[in-house]
């Protein structure tokens, strides 16, 4: 695997789409967002890391969205992304501890409304809420916009993760 797609955010959602269209779930840019925001933090939390991408989530009105991952879906407006052969190839080419935790987020919100997602991340305490209240509600851009990776990480675990 070469190294620029080490931790391409772009890439590891394409295997995260293609298992949602595989089991009958097509899947939107909004909800994209959504699982790949979880995924980043519950993969930080699984491997005690405190980044997994380069490119931050932004705190934008229905919450946080990743730049690369905006850029390469937004195509598709509110509907089903759709995947070429060569974008499954791509995504089937990523880690296999990346696929198991997207494995693991798959089966957890497989079922979750685009809807319920962002209510998920607009809780009370959540770290997307944190910065788009200081913004004043308000879509900016730039690192005032940015989500901390280590809170994200923290408030993943309080919230979905059950302790054994």
């Amino acid at each position: 695997m070469s190294e620029i797609y080490k931790n391409d955010i772009v890439k590891d959602s394409k295997y995260l789409i293609n298992k949602f269209n595989m089991n009958g779930k097509p899947v939107t840019n909004m909800q994209i967002q959504k699982l790949m925001y979880f995924f980043e933090a519950y993969y930080m939390l699984k491997k005690n890391i405190d980044s997994l991408y380069d490119c931050h989530f932004n705190a934008w009105a229905f919450g946080p969205v990743s730049i690369p991952l905006y850029k390469e879906y937004r195509k598709f407006g509110g509907s089903v992304i759709k995947l070429t052969e060569t974008d499954i190839e791509d995504g089937n080419n990523i880690s296999s501890d990346k696929k198991e935790v997207l494995d693991e987020i798959f089966e957890a919100f497989k079922d979750t409304p685009a809807t319920r997602l962002v209510d998920l991340t607009h809780m009370e305490d959540s770290p997307w809420t944190e910065v788009w209240k200081k913004n004043g509600n308000k879509v900016g851009s730039g690192e005032n916009t940015y989500i901390d990776k280590t809170k994200t990480k923290d408030w993943f675990k309080k919230h979905f993760v059950k302790e054994d």
